[in-house]
């Protein structure tokens, strides 16, 4: 196992020291000043040694509607989310940003109105807005907005700013051959496109000083070839801004909008630590005068050990890891590893809600560290003794959370083996680390002392005779076998679902030899389920189609950023797909599907009928208790089925509402 040691070492940038190698790069979380300050000193509280926040827009061209950093009032709202990370001893940088061609036209509550700023006509691929291309008194008014930016985090307690120039945003536009088309004093050469980034840095240096920290962020590839920023760009675009001294650290990223599934890549993408291999060719051309600091992908410590022992970076940053876990750090460091609640890499609580509040599967009380900071758990004011039925996701987190406040716990779980359906969204090709969700709260609730009883039955008889003062029904959902779908209103069923060549997606995920050499799999939900299942099929030699009536196959992977990586691995598998098709009915050997856009109907061969459709609350148990007027609750799936983020959040509110 990677030494942790090499991460334990402090580090000087500029006039500020960072107590260890880790830091929390800036993510967009979404909080009121207050709630933030909350959330980065929960981390800071965990052992981070540097925290830099997300970035706070400089002109009116690119900010958020009633926020204005710009402007010296702004420096209040600084104090509020600086000043508690401080006050546990870690520096706090602000990153200040301006979107450029990824911005998007708008009309804030005081009627201003603008086109998207670039320096070049060229339009982001994200909000596909063409922009305006700046002309010089709009490049001066961004200047200024950077140093009254920053002038305004000096006042309010921040120890230094952090430079934007990554991901596609507009000092990434004017660095690359792609966005910069200009061929005036602004671009048309690395020297000319580097200008902006050296004339900002010399605005907010001149407005702060020499001893407030500046840091630079650049995107060492956006993946688009020649025609854009290359690593070996970024090293020209280096030499240039090391030659002005201007700056504390550059902070490495990489991509733009068109290639922005490699951003926040998920679990499904296999990707670790893509930017280590050619960082420590930037950290070569620094010369050891400023510290480099590298994200991306990194989740584990011991991956930013090794990054940090071969010279590749001086810090590492870890995200989804701290949201995940904010205490990551002091349990490595005090021996607490196996404590680490790991993130899965799933996108859904934390990309997938990018603009709303923040949120993560694994870790409900992210975004929520004012009501459920780890400083803030309330224990019970009388302990009771407590049954849950059900070892999914809910039912563990409920008895996880419960038992932390000290009441007694009992978990009485149906199988033989905890975590539900989840354990089979592990099964599935690319979806393994699903497991760390449910093997650490197993983990935490074998530690915590929770009673586990399994392959139990429960009854309500048996409810009843257990005496406990609170039951917890988490008995989840069924799949429905009649393909009722959401999208043909004109039936309740599929004429043919009854046939014994008919399964739900979990049973044929469960018993896979029961299946033909011919599959028709018919997704309703646009999830991985489906498809996963799909490619463990194909691998096995059978001929498979997936058939959905949305006119998109997969439609929720796009959202946590799973759809490109997936996709093409499910074409490579030679599974035919089929959007804007439906059912029409189930006939011995074959289907008959119908095309929704009005083609004409289709008879397709099918041994093997999968439906991947709707799922059914399983309540009958919670109803009966209910009934009989036991204190009784239910969480997850049983109230309505959803996803594993909800199912999790509700066993954790459940438990801290309880007195």
């Amino acid at each position: 196992m990677q030494s942790l040691d090499v991460l334990r070492e402090p580090i000087r940038i500029g006039q500020v020291h960072s107590r260890n190698r880790i830091y929390l790069p800036a993510h967009q979380v979404s909080l009121p000043p207050a709630a933030y300050g909350a959330y980065l000193a929960e981390r800071a509280r965990g052992g981070v040694g540097l925290i830099v926040t997300h970035g706070f827009h400089v002109h009116p061209a690119s900010a958020r509607a009633g926020v204005s950093p710009w402007e010296p009032a702004w420096a209040d709202a600084v104090r509020q989310f600086v000043a508690p990370s401080r006050q546990q001893g870690v520096p706090v940088f602000v990153q200040i940003t301006h979107m450029g061609a990824s911005g998007t036209r708008r009309t804030d509550e005081i009627g201003w109105w603008g086109a998207v700023m670039a320096p070049s006509q060229i339009p982001s691929p994200v909000h596909r807005a063409s922009p305006k291309p700046m002309e010089e008194e709009d490049i001066r008014e961004v200047i200024e907005g950077f140093a009254a930016t920053a002038a305004n985090v000096q006042a309010g307690g921040g120890d230094g700013v952090e430079i934007h120039g990554s991901h596609g945003y507009l000092l990434s536009n004017f660095l690359s051959p792609y966005w910069n088309r200009r061929s005036d004093a602004w671009g048309g050469d690395t020297e000319r496109r580097a200008r902006l980034a050296l004339e900002i840095g010399k605005a907010v240096r001149r407005r702060c000083g020499s001893d407030f920290v500046i840091g630079i962020k650049l995107s060492l590839d956006e993946y688009l070839g020649d025609a854009g920023t290359t690593p070996d760009e970024t090293l020209r675009v280096l030499r240039f801004l090391e030659e002005a001294r201007l700056f504390d650290y550059v902070c490495l990223s990489h991509t733009d909008y068109h290639q922005n599934h490699k951003l926040v890549p998920p679990q499904s993408s296999g990707e670790t630590a893509p930017l280590a291999a050619n960082a420590a060719r930037v950290r070569k051309v620094l010369g050891g005068r400023i510290p480099l600091l590298i994200q991306g992908s990194v989740r584990t410590l011991e991956k930013a050990a090794e990054i940090v022992q071969l010279g590749q970076s001086d810090l590492v940053g870890l995200v989804r890891a701290h949201i995940a876990d904010p205490e990551i750090v002091n349990k490595a460091f005090e021996g607490r590893a196996d404590q680490t609640r790991r993130c899965v890499g799933a996108n859904q609580g934390c990309w997938r809600r990018l603009g709303q509040n923040v949120s993560c599967t694994v870790n409900p009380a992210a975004g929520r560290e004012l009501q459920f900071g780890v400083a803030l758990v309330r224990p019970a004011a009388a302990p009771k003794k407590v049954l849950v039925i059900g070892g999914g996701p809910a039912g563990l987190k409920f008895a996880d959370t419960a038992a932390s406040r000290g009441h007694q716990v009992t978990l009485w779980e149906g199988s033989g083996r905890l975590g539900g359906q989840i354990r089979r969204a592990g099964l599935l090709p690319d979806y393994g680390s699903w497991t760390f969700l449910v093997d650490d709260l197993e983990a935490s609730v074998r530690r915590r002392g929770v009673a586990l009883v399994m392959n139990r039955h429960a009854t309500a008889d048996a409810v009843a005779a257990a005496g406990a003062d609170e039951v917890i029904v988490a008995t989840g959902a069924r799949w429905q076998r009649s393909g009722f779908s959401m999208f043909r209103t004109d039936r309740d069923a599929i004429p043919g679902a009854e046939s014994a060549d008919v399964m739900d997606a979990l049973a044929a995920l469960d018993t896979l030899d029961a299946c033909g050499r011919r599959v028709l799999i018919v997704d309703d939900n646009g999830d991985y389920l489906p498809l996963g299942l799909a490619r463990l099929l194909a691998a096995s030699g059978r001929e498979v189609t997936v058939v959905s009536a949305d006119a998109m196959l997969g439609r929720k992977l796009e959202a946590t950023l799973d759809w490109p990586w997936i996709m093409p691995r499910v074409v490579q598998a030679g599974i035919a797909l089929r959007t804007s098709t439906s059912v029409e009915r189930i006939e011995p050997g074959r289907v008959i599907l119908r095309n929704l856009l009005a083609g004409p109907h289709e008879a397709l061969a099918a041994d093997t009928v999968v439906l991947s459709m709707l799922r059914a609350s399983d309540d009958a148990l919670y109803h009966e208790l209910k009934a009989r007027g036991l204190p009784v609750h239910r969480i997850g799936d049983c109230v309505a089925p959803r996803e594993v983020d909800d199912a999790v959040l509700e066993g954790f509110r459940e438990a801290h509402a309880m007195a």
